[in-house]
């Protein structure tokens, strides 16, 4: 194993380690359905996940299936949104890809990643989170939480998430535990490796993240 698979192997362990302890408990994350997931990741675009907890349970149970969300009112849908912001345009995405999904699919989420692509709103990151999550594929996942996060810890500079380099790097990731390890990098940057006034003293990856040994630990990053 060469030195780059070796941190790769350390940095999972670890980061999957804190999670067990310090992760934060959200309920799209406590399940493997795939509607669920496919909705919960649709309404965390442009928001937080502290927002989308506080109305995900309420929409789930008014809207449990796609064909109930697809027949449903798109006034209706705003109006449950109404406190996560841009609701009009969420509704209007949601409403279409249940409409699609009961329509060309059976009412079932489909499984590959061209299809999970050609319903409205979901690109590259939520086809990849929905085949993670709810189907248990090992596909790596890139957002601007993981961005940051590699930025940091291995110093490799990427140009965003849609970098394919950025998704060939998280690859080696994968195996057993991947939804924690991906929970734990979002938490992670939520909580302690902060863009602005990082908490390295309490991360548990000060000692090999290449930001932090360099001395440079107040500084604002990508």
């Amino acid at each position: 194993m060469d030195d780059v698979a070796r941190k790769h192997a350390s940095v999972r362990k670890k980061v999957i380690l804190w999670y067990n302890q310090h992760g934060r408990s959200f309920p799209w994350r406590n399940t493997t359905d795939s509607y669920h997931i496919l909705i919960a990741e649709i309404l965390l675009r442009r928001t937080t996940a502290s927002a989308v907890s506080r109305v995900f349970n309420d929409f789930m149970n008014r809207f449990d299936s796609p064909t109930r969300l697809a027949h449903a009112r798109e006034s209706t849908i705003v109006r449950a949104l109404s406190t996560l912001g841009l609701q009009t345009l969420r509704a209007k995405q949601l409403k279409e890809t249940a409409s699609i999904i009961v329509k060309d699919w059976n009412g079932e989420i489909p499984k590959s990643h061209e299809s999970l692509q050609s319903l409205p709103g979901v690109g590259n990151y939520i086809a990849s989170a929905v085949r993670n999550f709810a189907y248990g594929e090992s596909v790596p996942l890139v957002d601007g939480n993981v961005i940051h996060f590699i930025s940091r810890v291995f110093g490799i500079q990427f140009a965003g998430p849609t970098d394919t380099k950025a998704w060939e790097f998280m690859a080696p990731f994968g195996g057993s535990h991947k939804a924690k390890l991906y929970w734990g990098i979002i938490d992670l940057v939520a909580a302690v490796c902060l863009r602005r006034n990082p908490r390295c003293g309490v991360c548990p990856l000060s000692k090999v993240c290449e930001w932090y040994t360099k001395g440079d630990t107040t500084s604002e990053t990508t």
